[in-house]
Protein backbone atom coordinates (compact mmCIF):
# COMPACT_ATOMS: atom_id res chain seq x y z
CA UNK A 1 0.00 0.00 0.00
CA UNK A 2 3.10 2.29 1.06
CA UNK A 3 4.42 1.48 -2.07
CA UNK A 4 1.28 2.45 -4.75
CA UNK A 5 1.16 5.53 -2.83
CA UNK A 6 5.32 6.87 -3.25
CA UNK A 7 4.30 5.46 -7.14
CA UNK A 8 0.98 7.68 -7.56
CA UNK A 9 2.88 10.35 -5.84
CA UNK A 10 5.57 10.07 -8.04
CA UNK A 11 3.95 9.84 -11.34
CA UNK A 12 1.73 12.91 -9.78
CA UNK A 13 4.78 14.83 -9.78
CA UNK A 14 6.19 13.75 -13.04
CA UNK A 15 2.96 14.68 -14.71
CA UNK A 16 3.33 18.03 -12.91
CA UNK A 17 7.10 18.59 -14.37
CA UNK A 18 5.97 17.78 -17.60
CA UNK A 19 3.19 20.10 -17.58
CA UNK A 20 5.23 22.31 -17.12
CA UNK A 21 7.73 22.09 -19.79
CA UNK A 22 4.75 21.88 -22.19
CA UNK A 23 3.86 25.06 -20.96
CA UNK A 24 7.10 26.53 -21.32
CA UNK A 25 6.67 24.77 -25.25
CA UNK A 26 3.73 27.29 -25.76
CA UNK A 27 5.17 30.01 -24.64
CA UNK A 28 8.02 29.34 -27.01
CA UNK A 29 5.41 28.74 -29.62
CA UNK A 30 3.45 32.06 -28.78
CA UNK A 31 6.89 34.25 -29.67
CA UNK A 32 7.69 32.01 -32.65
CA UNK A 33 4.13 32.08 -33.94
CA UNK A 34 4.39 36.18 -33.55
CA UNK A 35 7.81 36.31 -35.78
CA UNK A 36 6.26 34.08 -38.85
CA UNK A 37 3.04 36.21 -38.30
CA UNK A 38 5.20 38.94 -39.30
CA UNK A 39 7.09 37.45 -42.00
CA UNK A 40 3.74 36.37 -43.72
CA UNK A 41 2.41 39.73 -43.35
CA UNK A 42 6.04 40.93 -45.15
CA UNK A 43 6.25 38.60 -48.02
CA UNK A 44 2.59 39.58 -48.69
CA UNK A 45 3.29 43.40 -48.47
CA UNK A 46 6.27 43.15 -50.69
CA UNK A 47 5.28 40.12 -53.17
CA UNK A 48 1.94 40.40 -53.83
CA UNK A 49 1.18 44.40 -52.76
CA UNK A 50 -2.51 43.77 -54.44
CA UNK A 51 -3.82 41.12 -51.89
CA UNK A 52 -2.38 42.33 -49.34
CA UNK A 53 -4.18 46.16 -49.29
CA UNK A 54 -7.68 44.38 -49.58
CA UNK A 55 -9.53 43.51 -46.22
CA UNK A 56 -9.33 39.61 -46.67
CA UNK A 57 -5.95 39.44 -45.72
CA UNK A 58 -6.26 41.19 -42.18
CA UNK A 59 -9.40 39.45 -41.67
CA UNK A 60 -7.59 36.35 -42.25
CA UNK A 61 -4.92 37.33 -39.81
CA UNK A 62 -6.91 38.63 -37.02
CA UNK A 63 -8.00 35.74 -35.04
CA UNK A 64 -4.36 34.34 -34.88
CA UNK A 65 -3.14 37.79 -34.33
CA UNK A 66 -5.51 38.20 -31.31
CA UNK A 67 -4.71 34.82 -30.02
CA UNK A 68 -1.37 35.64 -29.78
CA UNK A 69 -1.34 38.87 -28.60
CA UNK A 70 -3.78 37.29 -25.69
CA UNK A 71 -1.18 34.41 -24.93
CA UNK A 72 1.22 37.25 -24.56
CA UNK A 73 -1.03 39.18 -22.02
CA UNK A 74 -1.86 36.03 -20.21
CA UNK A 75 1.93 35.12 -19.50
CA UNK A 76 3.17 38.75 -18.75
CA UNK A 77 0.56 39.55 -15.92
CA UNK A 78 0.00 36.10 -14.66
CA UNK A 79 3.47 34.09 -15.45
CA UNK A 80 3.91 30.86 -16.52
CA UNK A 81 2.94 28.74 -13.24
CA UNK A 82 -0.74 30.20 -12.74
CA UNK A 83 -2.02 28.88 -15.68
CA UNK A 84 -4.03 25.65 -15.46
CA UNK A 85 -4.16 22.77 -17.30
CA UNK A 86 -7.27 23.75 -18.78
CA UNK A 87 -6.22 27.00 -19.95
CA UNK A 88 -3.28 26.19 -21.47
CA UNK A 89 -4.75 23.61 -23.88
CA UNK A 90 -7.56 25.74 -24.69
CA UNK A 91 -5.01 27.94 -25.39
CA UNK A 92 -3.43 25.71 -27.78
CA UNK A 93 -6.40 24.71 -29.40
CA UNK A 94 -7.25 28.30 -30.01
CA UNK A 95 -3.94 28.44 -31.29
CA UNK A 96 -4.27 26.06 -33.76
CA UNK A 97 -7.24 26.76 -35.10
CA UNK A 98 -5.84 30.26 -35.98
CA UNK A 99 -2.97 29.23 -37.75
CA UNK A 100 -4.90 26.96 -39.85
CA UNK A 101 -7.57 29.42 -40.38
CA UNK A 102 -4.57 31.84 -41.94
CA UNK A 103 -3.43 28.90 -43.86
CA UNK A 104 -6.22 28.22 -46.14
CA UNK A 105 -7.00 31.95 -46.27
CA UNK A 106 -3.09 32.84 -48.05
CA UNK A 107 -4.60 30.74 -51.13
CA UNK A 108 -5.23 33.50 -52.66
CA UNK A 109 -1.71 34.76 -52.38
CA UNK A 110 -0.01 34.85 -56.30
CA UNK A 111 4.00 34.19 -57.29
CA UNK A 112 6.53 33.91 -54.54
CA UNK A 113 4.34 35.00 -52.04
CA UNK A 114 2.61 31.45 -52.96
CA UNK A 115 5.44 29.55 -52.88
CA UNK A 116 6.06 30.20 -49.37
CA UNK A 117 2.84 28.58 -47.62
CA UNK A 118 4.23 25.14 -47.61
CA UNK A 119 7.07 25.94 -46.16
CA UNK A 120 5.27 27.62 -43.50
CA UNK A 121 3.14 25.00 -42.62
CA UNK A 122 6.36 22.41 -42.75
CA UNK A 123 8.18 24.88 -40.45
CA UNK A 124 4.78 24.80 -38.03
CA UNK A 125 5.12 21.20 -38.33
CA UNK A 126 8.56 21.30 -36.32
CA UNK A 127 7.15 24.43 -33.89
CA UNK A 128 4.61 22.37 -32.66
CA UNK A 129 6.91 19.07 -32.60
CA UNK A 130 9.25 20.92 -30.27
CA UNK A 131 6.68 22.57 -27.94
CA UNK A 132 4.98 19.77 -27.26
CA UNK A 133 7.40 16.93 -27.68
CA UNK A 134 7.26 15.66 -24.02
CA UNK A 135 3.51 14.73 -24.74
CA UNK A 136 2.93 12.24 -27.84
CA UNK A 137 -0.54 12.48 -28.38
CA UNK A 138 -0.41 16.34 -27.51
CA UNK A 139 2.20 16.49 -29.99
CA UNK A 140 0.67 14.50 -32.90
CA UNK A 141 -2.57 16.72 -32.29
CA UNK A 142 -0.66 19.76 -33.14
CA UNK A 143 1.25 18.83 -36.18
CA UNK A 144 -1.11 16.54 -37.89
CA UNK A 145 -3.10 19.73 -39.30
CA UNK A 146 0.10 21.13 -40.46
CA UNK A 147 0.81 17.76 -42.06
CA UNK A 148 -1.95 17.01 -43.89
CA UNK A 149 -2.70 20.63 -45.41
CA UNK A 150 1.21 21.60 -46.87
CA UNK A 151 0.90 17.05 -47.89
CA UNK A 152 -2.80 18.30 -50.05
CA UNK A 153 -1.54 21.86 -50.57
CA UNK A 154 1.39 20.50 -52.55
CA UNK A 155 -0.67 18.08 -54.61
CA UNK A 156 -3.33 20.73 -55.59
CA UNK A 157 -0.56 23.30 -56.60
CA UNK A 158 2.48 21.01 -58.23
CA UNK A 159 1.92 17.43 -58.18
CA UNK A 160 -0.17 15.31 -60.83
CA UNK A 161 -0.10 12.08 -58.33
CA UNK A 162 -0.62 11.69 -54.68
CA UNK A 163 2.46 9.74 -54.19
CA UNK A 164 5.11 12.89 -53.38
CA UNK A 165 2.39 14.52 -51.28
CA UNK A 166 1.88 10.91 -49.30
CA UNK A 167 5.51 9.77 -49.23
CA UNK A 168 6.35 13.54 -47.48
CA UNK A 169 3.78 13.22 -44.93
CA UNK A 170 4.64 9.56 -44.04
CA UNK A 171 8.24 10.33 -43.96
CA UNK A 172 7.52 13.86 -41.99
CA UNK A 173 5.44 11.62 -39.80
CA UNK A 174 7.95 9.04 -39.10
CA UNK A 175 10.60 11.12 -38.34
CA UNK A 176 9.15 13.18 -36.25
CA UNK A 177 7.43 10.29 -34.03
CA UNK A 178 10.89 8.49 -33.79
CA UNK A 179 12.55 11.45 -32.71
CA UNK A 180 9.89 12.26 -30.41
CA UNK A 181 10.60 8.82 -28.87
CA UNK A 182 13.64 9.80 -28.50
CA UNK A 183 14.15 13.24 -27.25
CA UNK A 184 10.73 12.39 -24.74
CA UNK A 185 13.24 9.50 -23.28
CA UNK A 186 16.24 11.65 -22.39
CA UNK A 187 13.64 13.81 -20.93
CA UNK A 188 12.03 11.72 -18.53
CA UNK A 189 15.31 10.57 -17.71
CA UNK A 190 16.48 13.89 -16.59
CA UNK A 191 13.07 14.56 -14.87
CA UNK A 192 13.19 11.60 -12.54
CA UNK A 193 16.63 11.98 -11.89
CA UNK A 194 15.69 15.52 -10.95
CA UNK A 195 12.82 14.36 -9.11
CA UNK A 196 15.02 12.25 -7.09
CA UNK A 197 17.25 14.94 -6.49
CA UNK A 198 14.93 16.75 -4.86
CA UNK A 199 13.57 14.06 -2.71
CA UNK A 200 17.49 13.06 -1.79
CA UNK A 201 17.93 17.21 -0.61
CA UNK A 202 14.70 17.08 0.91
CA UNK A 203 15.56 13.81 3.43
CA UNK A 204 18.99 15.48 3.58
CA UNK A 205 17.35 18.53 5.26
CA UNK A 206 15.59 16.58 7.63
CA UNK A 207 17.70 14.93 8.49
CA UNK A 208 20.04 17.69 9.49
CA UNK A 209 17.28 19.80 11.37
CA UNK A 210 14.99 16.68 12.89
CA UNK A 211 15.70 14.73 15.26
CA UNK A 212 15.46 11.38 14.40
CA UNK A 213 13.64 9.59 17.55
CA UNK A 214 11.41 12.42 18.76
CA UNK A 215 10.68 14.11 15.04
CA UNK A 216 11.27 17.28 16.77
CA UNK A 217 13.59 19.87 16.08
CA UNK A 218 17.24 19.24 16.41
CA UNK A 219 19.67 21.18 18.46
CA UNK A 220 21.04 22.14 15.35
CA UNK A 221 17.82 23.62 14.15
CA UNK A 222 17.61 25.50 17.52
CA UNK A 223 20.81 27.16 17.54
CA UNK A 224 19.65 28.59 13.94
CA UNK A 225 16.20 29.71 15.01
CA UNK A 226 17.49 30.94 18.02
CA UNK A 227 20.21 33.65 16.61
CA UNK A 228 17.37 34.38 14.27
CA UNK A 229 14.87 35.39 16.41
CA UNK A 230 17.88 37.44 18.67
CA UNK A 231 18.53 39.39 15.53
CA UNK A 232 14.63 40.12 14.98
CA UNK A 233 13.74 41.12 18.64
CA UNK A 234 16.81 43.61 18.00
CA UNK A 235 14.89 44.57 15.08
CA UNK A 236 11.40 44.92 16.59
CA UNK A 237 12.22 45.38 20.13
CA UNK A 238 9.85 42.33 21.35
CA UNK A 239 10.86 40.26 23.84
CA UNK A 240 12.33 36.88 23.65
CA UNK A 241 12.26 33.70 26.00
CA UNK A 242 13.49 30.16 26.42
CA UNK A 243 12.88 27.37 28.64
CA UNK A 244 15.29 24.55 29.10
CA UNK A 245 13.67 21.01 30.61
CA UNK A 246 14.98 18.03 31.39
CA UNK A 247 13.18 14.37 32.17
CA UNK A 248 13.70 14.18 36.16
CA UNK A 249 15.50 10.75 36.72
CA UNK A 250 15.75 9.56 33.39
CA UNK A 251 18.58 7.39 34.02
CA UNK A 252 17.10 5.27 36.66
CA UNK A 253 14.03 4.96 34.25
CA UNK A 254 16.12 3.45 31.55
CA UNK A 255 17.82 1.59 33.74
CA UNK A 256 14.77 -0.11 35.40
CA UNK A 257 12.46 -0.41 32.45
CA UNK A 258 15.07 -0.58 29.68
CA UNK A 259 16.54 1.75 26.49
CA UNK A 260 13.46 0.93 24.35
CA UNK A 261 10.73 2.14 27.18
CA UNK A 262 12.97 5.06 27.55
CA UNK A 263 12.46 6.21 23.83
CA UNK A 264 9.28 5.71 23.81
CA UNK A 265 8.91 8.14 26.45
CA UNK A 266 11.21 10.26 25.08
CA UNK A 267 9.11 10.44 22.06
CA UNK A 268 5.64 11.20 24.49
CA UNK A 269 7.18 13.83 25.98
CA UNK A 270 8.20 15.58 22.80
CA UNK A 271 4.70 15.29 22.04
CA UNK A 272 3.12 16.79 25.20
CA UNK A 273 5.85 19.59 25.20
CA UNK A 274 4.90 20.69 21.02
CA UNK A 275 1.31 20.34 21.70
CA UNK A 276 1.76 23.22 24.58
CA UNK A 277 3.12 25.39 22.05
CA UNK A 278 -0.02 27.84 20.19
CA UNK A 279 1.88 30.57 17.92
CA UNK A 280 3.49 29.11 14.57
CA UNK A 281 7.04 30.96 15.73
CA UNK A 282 7.56 29.11 19.13
CA UNK A 283 9.96 26.13 18.65
CA UNK A 284 10.99 22.81 20.75
CA UNK A 285 13.79 20.86 20.47
CA UNK A 286 15.94 18.19 21.51
CA UNK A 287 18.79 19.42 23.26
CA UNK A 288 20.62 16.14 24.14
CA UNK A 289 19.71 13.08 26.00
CA UNK A 290 16.41 13.60 27.78
CA UNK A 291 16.61 17.45 27.54
CA UNK A 292 14.46 19.49 25.90
CA UNK A 293 14.57 23.42 24.92
CA UNK A 294 11.59 26.01 24.02
CA UNK A 295 12.02 28.88 22.06
CA UNK A 296 9.32 31.44 22.97
CA UNK A 297 9.42 34.67 20.54
CA UNK A 298 7.43 38.08 21.68
CA UNK A 299 7.55 36.31 25.25
CA UNK A 300 8.70 38.26 28.09
CA UNK A 301 9.02 36.16 31.90
CA UNK A 302 5.84 36.15 32.82
CA UNK A 303 4.33 34.94 29.61
CA UNK A 304 7.30 32.56 29.51
CA UNK A 305 6.13 30.97 33.23
CA UNK A 306 2.76 30.30 32.31
CA UNK A 307 3.72 28.38 29.20
CA UNK A 308 6.15 26.67 32.31
CA UNK A 309 3.18 26.04 33.91
CA UNK A 310 0.91 24.70 31.15
CA UNK A 311 3.98 22.18 30.28
CA UNK A 312 4.15 21.19 33.90
CA UNK A 313 0.46 20.36 34.30
CA UNK A 314 0.37 18.79 30.68
CA UNK A 315 3.07 16.29 31.79
CA UNK A 316 1.06 15.65 34.99
CA UNK A 317 -2.00 14.86 33.19
CA UNK A 318 0.00 12.35 30.33
CA UNK A 319 0.39 10.15 33.45
CA UNK A 320 3.48 7.97 32.30
CA UNK A 321 4.84 5.74 35.00
CA UNK A 322 8.02 6.26 36.69
CA UNK A 323 9.02 3.32 39.13
CA UNK A 324 12.50 4.68 39.65
CA UNK A 325 11.12 8.34 40.12
CA UNK A 326 11.92 10.05 43.89
CA UNK A 327 9.26 12.32 43.17
CA UNK A 328 6.09 11.08 41.51
CA UNK A 329 5.05 7.73 40.69
CA UNK A 330 4.75 9.54 37.10
CA UNK A 331 7.17 11.23 34.57
CA UNK A 332 8.05 14.74 36.13
CA UNK A 333 10.35 17.67 34.77
CA UNK A 334 12.34 20.36 35.76
CA UNK A 335 12.60 23.57 33.59
CA UNK A 336 14.59 26.49 33.52
CA UNK A 337 13.29 29.63 32.03
CA UNK A 338 15.31 32.65 30.90
CA UNK A 339 14.88 35.75 28.61
CA UNK A 340 17.14 37.73 26.30
CA UNK A 341 18.45 40.93 26.74
CA UNK A 342 20.68 42.91 24.60
CA UNK A 343 23.73 41.94 24.36
CA UNK A 344 23.35 38.86 25.77
CA UNK A 345 24.40 36.27 22.69
CA UNK A 346 23.04 32.76 22.07
CA UNK A 347 25.10 30.78 23.95
CA UNK A 348 24.84 32.98 27.16
CA UNK A 349 21.03 32.76 27.31
CA UNK A 350 21.58 29.34 26.82
CA UNK A 351 23.89 29.59 29.84
CA UNK A 352 21.09 31.32 31.89
CA UNK A 353 18.58 29.10 31.15
CA UNK A 354 20.83 25.78 31.87
CA UNK A 355 21.87 27.36 35.28
CA UNK A 356 18.06 27.81 36.46
CA UNK A 357 17.18 24.41 35.23
CA UNK A 358 19.80 23.02 37.30
CA UNK A 359 18.99 25.36 40.34
CA UNK A 360 15.53 23.77 40.03
CA UNK A 361 16.75 20.25 39.82
CA UNK A 362 19.07 20.80 43.32
CA UNK A 363 15.81 22.32 44.64
CA UNK A 364 13.69 18.95 44.41
CA UNK A 365 12.75 18.42 40.59
CA UNK A 366 8.84 18.67 39.33
CA UNK A 367 9.48 21.98 39.52
CA UNK A 368 10.84 25.80 37.10
CA UNK A 369 12.91 28.48 37.85
CA UNK A 370 12.81 31.71 36.75
CA UNK A 371 15.12 34.85 36.55
CA UNK A 372 14.09 38.28 35.30
CA UNK A 373 16.51 40.51 33.24
CA UNK A 374 18.64 41.64 35.99
CA UNK A 375 19.09 38.57 37.53
CA UNK A 376 18.18 38.92 40.73
CA UNK A 377 14.89 38.48 40.93
CA UNK A 378 14.29 34.47 40.96
CA UNK A 379 10.84 32.46 41.67
CA UNK A 380 10.68 28.75 41.94
CA UNK A 381 7.73 26.85 41.98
Amino acid sequence: MEQDLKSHQYQAQLKSETFIIIKRGLVWATYVSSVLLLVVMLNAYYFDREYFETELLWLKQFPLALTLVSGIVVIKLFGLYRVGRRQAYLYLGLLLVSWCYLLMGLDSLSGIAMQGIESLADVLVLVFALALFPNRNLMLIGILPFLTFGSIYHFNQYSETPIYPITKFLCFLGIVWSGQKIISGWFFKAVTRSIEKKKLLQQFKRLALIDGLTNISNRRHFDDVLIQEIKASLRTLQPLSIIMVDVDFFKPLNDRLGHQVGDTYLKKVAGVLNSALERPRDLVARYGGEEFVIALPDTDLSGAIQVAEKIKRAIAAAELAHPSSGVSDFITVSQGIAQWHEEMEPVQLLEVADSLLYQAKSAGRDRYCAQTLSAVNKAAV
